[in-house]
């Protein structure tokens, strides 16, 4: 019996053993491809995206030419924000002269209005009263200038006392004080006191526009009850518009009376306005900003109040760095220059299987690479653009590039641009 169980056991170890023999070849077998297949892989050293060659064949198809930078005299601007503004006098508020009922009122907000025209219509019962008033005092006034000739006669002859007299011409004065206060209130509200006194009453009156402008608001409606103070309606004369300009505390300086300035609404695209600054505000507004006026040229009626606009101040010359306009292109709300650079430019990837494909592309390469013409590299630099100025840009220029040595693309620099993007294009897809 134990001998039986021995030669079990001994065959137990026995297949045991063999199988992990068979798991150890199988495993080394598995791998062995994966590290040959990683071994040849070719392996790559890629360039900066920023840097594209291109052959003497696309330099001459694309035009391209080269310069450098150049210092040249541009005119400073100074970029300011702001909105068209009418003077005091030229916003009215229309309120009713006296409290009263609004019987008519036919405007509409945009509606142009003249001077004099009819605006509303308002009655006050109060108004036959006052002119009842008027009308009695003046019938009053009429007996006492008798009474007061009268009794002036009287006294000179000693026939009346003088105390008499006195009373006759103190009341008499007073009658014509308060019938000149009562024909001021009719006056004010445009009723006639001659109407009055012929016992033509009315408790209407009607408000007129002041000026020739535009109705903006209008706060009241028919039938509602308004006392003096309050507002039913607004107007807006564009006589005296003006520019009211935001400038800096920091560019205060460069401002003064007098200077040129271009204008530019929002609403007006392409059109360009002329104006001159006529006062600088000397009080500084919390978010450290000034208010600058300046007059237009050519003022317009058809203008609103409160556009906006952009405006540029003519600062003068100064000598700064500028490259010709076709010298820079704009990708992606920024712009750029390309300069010619020594840095090498990324390389096509071609995957191949096996060594032996690798080997013969490598070979048929240098066979085609000794007869093969090198072009020229370029690297895309960002740029800040100033002022244009007669076909130049003023640019600001990263402090690392070397001026004196910088040869930039002057001519052709978008076909530059789309050979860039094109080869960017190619690397992102062997990426994937």
């Amino acid at each position: 019996m134990k001998r039986i169980l021995c030669s079990i056991g001994l065959l137990w170890l026995t297949v045991a053993c063999r199988e992990a023999s068979d798991k150890e070849t199988t495993t080394a077998t598995d791998v062995k491809p994966t590290a040959e297949a990683a071994e040849g892989q070719p392996h790559h050293d890629e360039g900066p995206a920023d840097v594209v060659e291109l052959s003497n064949d696309q330099l001459r198809i694309g035009a391209i030419g080269l310069g450098s930078v150049e210092y040249r005299n541009l005119g400073q601007l100074l970029q300011l924000n702001g909105r068209l503004a009418v003077p005091a006098q030229s916003q009215v508020a229309i309120t009713a002269l006296q409290g009263g009922f609004v019987r008519s009122l036919p405007l509409l907000p945009g509606q142009p209005v003249r001077k004099g025209q009819v605006l509303a219509r308002i009655e006050n019962p109060d108004l036959v009263a006052i002119q009842q008033e008027y009308a009695e005092n003046q019938s009053r006034l009429t007996y006492l200038d008798a009474e007061y000739a009268r009794q002036k006669e009287l006294s000179e002859q000693n026939v009346s006392a003088l105390k008499v007299f006195q009373q006759t011409s103190s009341e008499r004065n007073l009658i014509r004080s308060r019938l000149g206060g009562l024909a001021y209130r009719l006056r004010l509200v445009g009723l006639s006191a001659q109407a009055a006194l012929d016992g033509k009453f009315s408790s209407y009156y009607v408000i007129t526009a002041p000026l020739n402008g535009v109705v903006t608001n209008v706060a009241v409606t028919v039938g509602q009850y308004v006392q003096p103070a309050d507002m039913m309606a607004q107007l807006t004369s564009s006589q005296g518009l003006y520019a009211e300009l935001t400038v800096f505390e920091k560019d205060l300086p460069q401002i003064r009376e007098g200077q040129r300035v271009s204008l530019r609404l929002n609403n007006e695209s392409g059109k360009e306005r002329s104006g001159r600054i006529t006062y600088i505000n000397r009080a500084i507004d919390a978010d450290r900003s000034v208010r600058v006026v300046a007059r237009l040229d050519q003022p317009d009626v058809r203008l609103a109040p409160n556009t906006f606009l952009k405006a540029s101040l003519d600062l003068g010359d100064s000598r700064v760095t500028a490259l010709p306009e076709e010298a820079i292109v704009s990708a992606e709300g920024k712009d750029y220059i390309f300069v010619v650079t020594d840095e090498k430019a990324p390389e096509e990837h071609e995957h191949k299987e096996g060594e032996a494909g690798h080997s013969e592309k490598e070979e048929h390469n240098h066979e085609a690479g000794e007869g093969e013409q090198h072009g020229t590299t370029f690297k895309q630099i960002p740029v800040r653009r100033g002022v244009t100025e007669g076909g130049y840009s003023q640019v600001t220029l990263p402090a690392s590039l070397d001026l004196k040595k910088a040869q930039v693309v002057v001519k052709g620099a978008y076909a530059v641009l789309s050979q860039l993007q094109a080869a960017g294009g190619e690397e992102e897809g062997h990426a994937h």
